[in-house]
């Protein structure tokens, strides 16, 4: 087909290649066309615990969406104040250093052997 019969139309191939462009470039940007995957984390955490009758993930916080922040407040200041109490407990028998002695002591010069 020509110019002058009717519009140009590219080759099959140059669109492909647009179209394989342009996904390309959706994806470097971070763009998706597929939909984002459902989050199924929670209902088999669910699940597990219904089934294994509290055996796994019985006790809630470790399923929460959130860290517990108190919890590691707490756990952490409890560490602290028994390091405390054991440096209170040690500190005392570390003790004083002794004086050290810095006199030279006498050489004791040997005779050599005797000669025959």
């Amino acid at each position: 087909m020509s110019e002058a019969q009717g519009g140009s139309a590219p080759p099959p191939d140059e669109t492909e290649n647009e179209e394989l462009g342009a996904e390309l470039r959706s994806a470097l940007k971070g763009g998706s066309n597929e939909e984002a995957a459902p989050d199924v984390l929670g209902g088999f955490q669910r699940k597990l615990r219904e089934r294994s009758r509290g055996k796994f993930y019985a006790d809630g916080w470790s399923t929460s969406r959130h860290a517990p922040i108190n919890t590691y407040l707490i756990t952490s200041l409890m560490m602290l104040a028994v390091l405390g109490v054991i440096y209170a407990l040690l500190a005392p028998l570390s003790g004083e250093p002794l004086p050290v002695e810095n006199t030279p002591q006498p050489i004791q010069v040997i005779s050599p052997p005797p000669q025959p």
